[in-house]
């Protein structure tokens, strides 16, 4: 039987997948208002925290999937 993603990835990740999404926007937000003042330096530091927490984001999702289906 194939797995039952909406099963998987119920309360607790849409919760993280919210979570991040909000810190990403402001992120983003925080991004071009850098951009505008012509701060490469910070840009590129709010454009890498970004991808850790994309990262974190999926890390958390494969631990809920792998901790839902005892693998």
């Amino acid at each position: 039987m194939g797995r039952d993603t909406g099963k998987a990835l119920g309360g607790p990740a849409i919760i993280l997948v919210g979570i991040g999404a909000i810190l990403d926007v402001i992120l983003f937000y925080f991004m071009f208002k850098f951009a505008d003042e012509e701060n490469l330096f910070m840009v590129l530091l709010t454009a890498a925290l970004i991808g850790v927490i994309a990262l974190g984001i999926a890390k958390g999702l494969v631990s809920i999937s792998r901790r839902n289906y005892g693998k």
